[in-house]
């Protein structure tokens, strides 16, 4: 094989192109063969493992660190183009600490100076790749290159090793991936080298449609560079997928830039000369509470030169504001300043780094809210930290316009409305005034936000207001449940509030806490209507808030009275509150807060009272004096009542107040009782002693049940109207009432002992009444009611009917009365019969007798009065009218019959009857078979008999007495009677014929 080759040598040396292939079969030889192939005298092409280790050994100094495979390479002579063209497939280089995978599918290099590029010699050489990709995946632990300096390292090795490469490279269409991003297209990258005498040039040209950037980088003695960088609509797409390196990369991926640049770097690394001159940035930046922030337009030129860094000409269209700017930073020492026309509160928290004052940035962006931040000037002057210049925030000097900002300085308070005012950031202190701000609609004056020392972790922030105007301004602003509830178009007043603030904790990691003081005066204040009821005037009011603690006392006119008010309340202990009032309160006013039910009531009551809320309940004591106040329940009136009640309840609940203690004082009075009242009333009265009563009770009452227990010594019922108590309509089904006393009182200042009385009522149905008891004389009284009828009997007559007030012109005497029982609108019947009575003083009987000439009888009657032995009434009752019909009260001196009505109610009666003068003997006469017919006329009780007509009530009626009635017989009137009606008959007749005839 070897002499073949040498054969084929000898033959074609005697032609230029064989000595070139020659060349080419020495090579082949040296590297090891894998095939020779000579297509014809222009093509010849050879396939040798050196070329693949050549191809790796230059890849690793340009990607060093890096995995190379390579699948084939060929080296091809082509005639024509006298071109040696070195051709590489399926390239690949991994980098696993990078997190890159670069594809290369055909790597083409091509030579006209022979196969001196294997050597190094690239001279009129270059490289094409007609496709390259680059797979981009993350790495569990990230490489985290500084932001700058890396960066800049990075930059000079990899132009150090295009350098050393030394041969243009031209890309022409790159694409970037990457899990879960869209796959990134660069159409056209080119990189060219030139050398010079005293320096290296290289062009880097990235071309991608509408987007451009083109770089020129100088390589000077000792490794200084500069760079000369064009670009634009430039995207910083490119960035999304270089993570690996740093991860802030990530952030600053959707940019476009226009514009121009000049570095220069030493050969430490550093940055000497720098010239960056952007003509428009649009795109994403990103910010402190939001992912990411809009810049509309950015143009500025940075210059850094002798340690000196210039910003000019800084021009910033940023999520709808505009930002100016300039200044310098010189050797360490920041001069920088900002203009702002107008910006948001929540936009300016967008752009504070929580690494400066983390806990101040927390506060203000969670409380300040709202208006805007406009004319803000914002300067950095100070010597530049670790972290810029966050280490000092005295080097800071904010001031701006503030409009209609609303800051919330605490949980417990709503946030207050700065309509106009102004913020200072200067010499290490914060201060926001204004002369117009707005808290629940009450403008403050002269109000002063401040701290000092900002650097100090424990500094205050003070807060500081005053706020003159109507009362209506400071009830608005006011938590309705901390007062009480007002009528806000019925209040009037002048109102003085002194605001004064301390917040803690707000620039460290301790709970923020604060101090609390405000103090309002309000001078003549009038309102109505307050509790619905009461209205107040020419009152002066102080209000302290002290923390959680809320003071008010107040002193005024109510009632035309005096009247004090003081309440003291804490926030937090379930809102706990102490009340304490002086003054008058009406009958009016107590109907309606419900305390009373009672028409018949009218006066005032003079109260002191103290009483405790919370959220569990209220309990409530104090003094009231009822000397002032009028009551009147069934016909039991009292002009006043010289009464002191001392009392504790407690409101568990609006529905249901509890008793603890109640006494009622005053001349003759003593009360004491306990017990609830709410939806049931539940009252144990231990003590009443009052107006000749001595008792104890017990009451019940619930809307199905009332029950009374009374026992004691005495119970005065002088005063009481049981027709109108009896005639009273009841909401509850059942009633039960037991009374047992030694001693009642009752009408007439009659007096009974050993009284028992019981009532059983269901549904306005009286199922039984029991009343038992002695008089003075020992004589006995009963009285019973039950399904079978009413039955009242005595051995005392008019002790029972004056105790009743029914009759006081009967003494003595024995009753005995039945009636059916009542049913609405039915007439029912009963009977009522009197023994062995006298009538004394009966008024209308003595006018009667006065006419009738009877004055020895009269002076009787007012003397020990007229006896009678028997009376019986037959009569019926239908709707308070009793019917009775014609009955006799028989007596040795006088007879005298009655009948008519009389009305229970109107106390109204219409009666008619006779008197008959010496009723034995008339009686005896009309008893004679025949000839008592004929003397007493038959119709009549005597031969003589005085008729007469009353009518009306006992004070207020009309008499008439019949004289002729007197001087004529009763037979003599029979007769005449007999002869009036039939002549009333004949000429009744004669009429009628007449009026026949005239038909």
């Amino acid at each position: 094989m070897m002499l073949l080759y040498v054969g084929l040598v000898l033959v074609m040396l005697k032609k230029k192109i064989y000595s070139r292939i020659f060349f080419i079969l020495i090579l082949s030889v040296l590297c090891g063969t894998s095939y020779f192939y000579l297509h014809d005298k222009n093509v010849i092409e050879v396939n040798a493992k050196f070329l693949n280790f050549y191809v790796k050994h230059r890849l690793a100094k340009v990607f060093p660190g890096s995995e190379i495979s390579v699948g084939s390479t060929t080296l091809t002579w082509q005639n024509k183009s006298e071109n040696f063209i070195l051709s590489s497939q399926d390239l690949v280089v991994k980098n696993a600490k990078f997190g890159v995978d670069i594809t290369i599918p055909q790597f083409l290099l091509y030579s006209r100076v022979g196969i001196l590029f294997l050597w190094g010699n690239y001279d009129f050489s270059y490289i094409n790749i007609p496709k390259i990709h680059v797979k981009f995946y993350d790495l569990k632990e990230k490489i985290d290159l500084h932001f700058i300096n890396d960066p800049i390292k990075i930059l000079k090795d990899t132009l150090f090793g295009i350098i050393n490469l030394n041969i243009p490279i031209l890309i022409n269409s790159a694409v970037l991936s990457k899990d879960s991003k869209k796959d990134l297209e660069i159409k056209q990258l080119s990189v060219k080298m030139n050398k010079e005498y005293d320096k290296n040039i290289v062009d880097v040209n990235i071309d991608n449609g509408n987007s451009f950037l083109n770089m020129t980088a100088y390589e000077y003695y000792k490794g200084v560079m500069s760079f000369e960088v064009t670009y634009g609509n430039f995207s910083t797409e490119v960035l999304g997928y270089l993570g690996n390196l740093n991860s802030k990369f990530l952030l600053y991926d959707n940019l476009k830039l226009s514009g121009a640049a000049m570095l220069r770097i030493s050969e430490h690394e550093e940055i000497t000369y720098g010239n960056i001159d952007i003509q428009r940035l649009v795109g994403d930046i990103p910010c402190v509470s939001v992912q990411r922030c809009r810049i509309h337009d950015l143009k500025t030129k940075l210059v850094y030169q002798n340690n000196v860094f210039s910003l000019k000409n800084f021009s910033l269209f940023l999520d709808q504001s505009t930002v100016s700017g300039m200044g310098v930073i010189d050797n360490g020492y920041v001069n920088l300043n900002f203009d702002v026309d107008s910006i948001s509160p929540e936009k300016l928290c967008q752009y504070w780094s929580v690494d400066l004052y983390p806990d101040l940035n927390k506060w203000y962006c969670s409380n300040v809210k709202l208006g805007k931040i406009d004319n803000l000037k914002f300067q950095i002057k100070g010597q530049m930290g670790n972290n810029l210049i966050y280490n000092d925030v005295s080097n800071y000097k904010v001031d701006a316009d503030v409009k209609n900002v609303a800051i919330k300085f605490h949980d417990n308070f709503d946030p207050v409305k700065i309509v106009s005012g102004k913020l200072l950031l200067h010499d290490n202190n914060f201060i926001v005034t204004s002369d117009n701000s707005d808290f629940r609609g009450m403008v403050i004056g002269d109000a002063n936000l401040k701290i000092e020392n900002l650097s100090d972790a424990n500094a205050v922030m003070k807060i500081t207001g005053t706020s003159i105007g109507d009362v209506k301004q400071l009830y608005g602003a006011i938590d309705k449940e901390e007062f009480i509830s007002l009528n806000s178009d019925k209040m009037f007043g002048d109102s003085h509030t002194e605001f004064n603030f301390k917040i803690f904790n707000l620039l460290n990691d301790n709970p923020v806490d604060y101090v609390s003081d405000i103090h309002a005066h309000v001078k003549s204040f009038r309102a109505g209507g307050i509790l619905d009821t009461f209205n107040v005037d020419n009152a002066e009011v102080d209000i302290t808030l002290h923390n959680n603690d809320v003071s008010m006392n107040s002193h005024g006119n109510m009632n035309e009275h005096p009247m004090s008010l003081k309440m003291m309340r804490n926030l937090l202990d379930s809102y706990k509150t102490h009340y304490e009032f002086a003054g008058y309160i009406s009958a009016q006013n107590m109907k309606e807060l419900g305390l009373i039910n009672y028409a018949n009531c009218f006066g005032m009551v003079n109260a002191n009272l103290q009483w405790d809320s919370d959220n569990v309940g209220t309990t409530i004591g104090g003094d009231v004096d009822l000397s002032q106040l009028h009551l009147k329940i069934h016909d039991m009136t009292r002009d006043s009542l010289p009464v002191t009640l001392k009392f504790s309840a407690i409101f568990k609940d609006k529905d249901e107040i509890k008793i603890n203690s109640a006494k009622i004082l005053g001349d003759e009075i003593d009360i004491e009782l306990n017990g609830k009242v709410g939806n049931t009333i539940e009252l144990f009265l231990d003590k009443v002693k009052l107006w000749d009563t001595d008792v104890k009770a017990e009451l019940k009452l619930d809307k199905d049940l009332f029950k009374m227990k009374i026992l004691g010594a005495s119970l005065n019922l002088s005063s009481a109207n049981f027709s109108e108590i009896m005639k009273s309509e009841s909401q509850v089904k059942e009633t039960t009432i037991d009374i047992n006393v030694d001693n009642v009182i009752m009408k007439n200042k009659v007096v009974a002992y050993n009284v028992d009385f019981a009532l059983d009522s269901y549904q306005d149905k009286y199922k039984a009444i029991k009343l038992t008891g002695n008089f003075l004389d020992d004589s006995t009284f009963y009285l019973e009611y039950s399904p079978i009828g009413l039955q009242i009997s005595t051995n005392n007559a008019g002790e029972l009917l004056r105790a009743m007030d029914i009759l006081k012109t009967i003494n003595k005497g024995t009753l005995s009365f039945y009636m059916y029982p009542i049913k609405r609108d039915d007439t029912t019947y009963g009977m009522f019969s009197l023994t062995d009575f006298h009538i004394v003083n009966a008024s209308i009987l003595a006018q009667i007798l006065t006419l009738s000439s009877l004055k020895g009888v009269v002076n009787t009657l007012n003397g020990k009065g007229i006896y009678f032995n028997r009376l019986n009434v037959p009569f019926t009752y239908q709707n308070d009218v009793m019917s009775i019909t014609e009955s006799w009260m028989e007596g040795s001196e006088l007879g005298i019959s009655l009948g008519g009505e009389v009305n229970l109610n109107t106390k109204i009666f219409d009666i008619k009857g006779q008197i008959v003068p010496a009723y034995v003997i008339n009686k005896i006469i009309w008893q004679t078979p025949i000839i008592g017919k004929l003397l007493t006329g038959g119709q009549s009780r005597g031969v003589i008999a005085i008729d007469y007509k009353v009518k009306g009530t006992d004070k207020n009626h009309d008499l008439s007495v019949n004289f002729m009635s007197i001087l004529t017989p009763n037979l003599l009137k029979r007769v005449l009677k007999i002869f009036d009606t039939k002549l009333v008959k004949k000429e009744k007749g004669k009429q009628n014929l007449v009026e026949h005839k005239n038909i």
